[in-house]
């Protein structure tokens, strides 16, 4: 997020501060290539977005993000979210036309965290694939704003299983998917409910080591206490315990509850107290 800063672009500045204008929190305030750009919030709590005192965009929160040149021509991408934490914000592109009034495009239609990887003639923007869907892809070029392309195919890490599951840096249960090994024993336990799983496992969910064991819970998006998942991996034994509960039934457990060591039986009483 940019608040009240000048960028460089290539050899040149292309952005001035605002002589009437100061960034503050939750305030953007900027000429930009000879336009007046403003981020301002409601007494509704929601930014608006104007250019040269006309609003083009309103939501719960909106940003600038990052200034790139694309076919010689400048221009701004920022995020439009409508708040909570079941979605990313939306990437959204506005363009700056030597001459011209500025363009707007987007925000796209995504729930996912988008990358934006700029190069000379447009900008990539692209969400990760995930094991259930292809991921998300869209070219926006200076001439015909967004085009959606094919997007990658997910493909779990083969390089990545247990071992390098000990480095310790997945903070999040989805994130136990792309390390092949480990995915191939979560989705063996999932059995049929493997696509039901793997779309909680990759909702709204946090993780954590807790000595040799991590420890993650998740839930659909939009689904929180109804339909949720709790996976615990044992480094020291190599093990998976899955327990999951879809929407309006009983909680799922693999393998059965008696072969669970005490700390991860210890996590699963604590994640089902819920339903109690």
């Amino acid at each position: 997020m940019i608040r009240g800063k000048v960028f460089v672009l290539g050899l040149a500045t292309f952005i001035a501060f605002s002589p009437y204008g100061h960034a503050v929190a939750g305030n953007f305030d900027m000429q930009l290539f000879g336009h007046h750009v403003v981020i301002t919030r409601g007494g509704d709590s929601q930014d608006s977005l104007k250019i040269d005192d006309r609003e083009v965009l309103k939501n719960y929160y909106v940003d600038i993000d990052a200034m790139h040149v694309v076919n010689g021509m400048a221009v701004a991408v920022g995020t439009s979210s409508a708040g909570g934490n079941a979605c990313e914000g939306s990437p959204f592109v506005v363009s700056f036309p030597k001459g011209q009034n500025p363009r707007i495009d987007g925000p796209l239609d995504s729930c996912f965290s988008v990358m934006v990887t700029p190069s000379n003639d447009k900008l990539i923007l692209s969400t990760p694939a995930t094991p259930n869907q292809a991921g998300q892809k869209w070219e926006w070029t200076a001439s015909a704003g967004f085009k959606e392309v094919q997007g990658e195919v997910f493909v779990a890490n083969t390089s990545k299983g247990w071992d390098q599951l000990r480095e310790r840096s997945v903070a999040h249960p989805g994130g136990l998917l792309d390390y092949a090994e480990v995915a191939a024993e979560i989705n063996r336990l999932a059995g049929a409910d493997k696509a039901l799983v793997n779309d909680i496992l990759l909702g709204v969910g946090s993780g954590e080591f807790k000595g040799d064991l991590f420890v993650g819970t998740s839930c659909s998006r939009h689904m929180c206490t109804d339909q949720e998942a709790v996976v615990v991996a044992d480094l020291t034994s190599r093990t998976v315990y899955l327990a999951w509960k879809p929407s309006g039934q009983k909680i799922k457990v693999n393998p059965e509850v008696k072969t669970w060591p005490e700390k991860a039986k210890a996590e699963l009483r604590r994640w089902a107290a819920k339903w109690k």
